[in-house]
């Protein structure tokens, strides 16, 4: 089991992908904090890449869509929200 603290583009696994494999060892899923549902390489998410090209599954604490739901009912983060709704909009999936 892989376990990071968030997903942006799926470079970290990746990299460590390289690593497990060259000590003959299998992937059994990775585990992450934060999802930020951004895309990977193409037009997928970083996650179903990753999935896609080990054969493992991806599971998330919370995503980005979370983290604006939560953002939302707080008004005193409005300041923050706006931010993390532009991050969506530029590297969204």
């Amino acid at each position: 089991m892989l376990v990071d603290d968030v997903i942006t583009a799926g470079t970290a696994i990746r990299e460590s992908m390289e690593i497990i494999q060259a000590n003959g060892a299998t992937l059994a899923g990775v585990l992450i904090s934060l999802d930020r549902q951004e895309r990977g390489r193409g037009e997928i998410s970083a996650i179903q890449e990753v999935e896609r090209d080990y054969g493992c599954k991806v599971i998330s604490i919370i995503t980005l869509k979370d983290l604006i739901a939560y953002l939302e009912e707080k008004p005193e983060m409005a300041e923050h929200l706006a931010a993390v709704r532009a991050y969506r909009e530029a590297y969204g999936v």
